[in-house]
Formats: C-alpha cells, sequence, structure tokens
C-alpha cells in the first residue's frame, strides 16, 4: 500500500507526522507531496521539504491531507485540480485533517448533501459553503474520510486498515 501525505503552506505537523507513523505500523509505503519541492513551514515553525511534487508521484493507494490554513484556495489551485484528476480513480481512501474538507469541497470531491465531520474552527466556513458540518469524529462520503483532525485522523487510518489495538496503544489512541 502507498501512502502519500499532501503537504501545504502552515500545514499541521501533528496530523502529518501521526499518518507517517499510522503508515510505518502498517508497514506501507509513505512519502509527503507538495506542490513544490521547497521546504514547508507548517503550523508549529517545524519545516518539512517534501519528497516529491505532484506531478511525479501519481500512483497511491492512500491520501492524507493534513488540515492547515488557505484550504478553500488549495482547492482551487489549478496544480492540484490537476493532480486530483490523475490520481482519484486509483485511490482507495481519502483521510481529510481538521479543516481539509475545505479543500474537497473545492475539488468537487464532497456532496454539500451529505453530513462531514471537521475541527470546530472549520465548522461556520463549512456551514457557509452550504454543507451540513457534523459533531462526530469521523464521517464517510465514498472514499473520503472526513475527520476532526489530531488524533482522530490517524484513529480512522487505523480502523480503515482494520489494524489491531496494539497498534492503536502505540500511538495512544
Amino acid at each position: 500500500m502507498q501512502l502519500g501525505v499532501l503537504l501545504s503552506p502552515g500545514f499541521l505537523e501533528a496530523e502529518a507526522a501521526l499518518a507517517l507513523e499510522v503508515a510505518r505500523l502498517l508497514k506501507w509505503e509513505a512519502f509527503t507531496l507538495a506542490r513544490g519541492r521547497t521546504a514547508l513551514e507548517g503550523a508549529g515553525g517545524s519545516v518539512w521539504t517534501p519528497r516529491y511534487v505532484l506531478g511525479a508521484r501519481t500512483a497511491l493507494d492512500v491520501l492524507v491531507v493534513p488540515g492547515g490554513p488557505q484550504m478553500s484556495k488549495l482547492g482551487r489551485d489549478p496544480d492540484h485540480q490537476d493532480w486530483f484528476a490523475q490520481i482519484w480513480e486509483g485511490l482507495r481512501a481519502v483521510f481529510a485533517g481538521a479543516n481539509a474538507a475545505l479543500m474537497l469541497l473545492e475539488l468537487g470531491r464532497l456532496q454539500h448533501s451529505q453530513p462531514l465531520a471537521a475541527h470546530p474552527v472549520a465548522l461556520e466556513a463549512l456551514r457557509e459553503q452550504g454543507f451540513r458540518p457534523e459533531a462526530k469524529p469521523v464521517l464517510w462520503q465514498g472514499k473520503v474520510c472526513t475527520t476532526r483532525g489530531y488524533l482522530e485522523l490517524p484513529r480512522a487510518m487505523l480502523e480503515w486498515a482494520g489494524f489491531s489495538g496494539e497498534a492503536r496503544a502505540h500511538i495512544g489512541l
């Protein structure tokens, strides 16, 4: 299984790091991707350099989109739109962090009529877009898993993979 973590400026490092740790526990190939190859500063101030640019890695099974600022804007970005169009059919699952549902909304990958999960800071923006956010930690729409982010993100990944309680205990879930 191949897992990609999509980085963006100001991404939530906790979500990205936990997704990579889950992939390691599951013995999946994992890597980071971003629009460009330059280093990106996360919300907490750490600097990460993505392994791949979007167009260089189009074959993956699972995608994790950590939350971050300007997620709606990223969803309107032509490079992100083109890349998602290339990879969408091959994806088995997409896990959205705290407010990453905003990006998936702009990309047309979520339906307005279906409820979704998001961190409380994103709820008002989602309501303004016509969505029905719910106070649940995880909700699925087809292959997209929206979460409240943070610890809910790796928990949803482990549940989807059917992994043992031992792995959950390792991460403190």
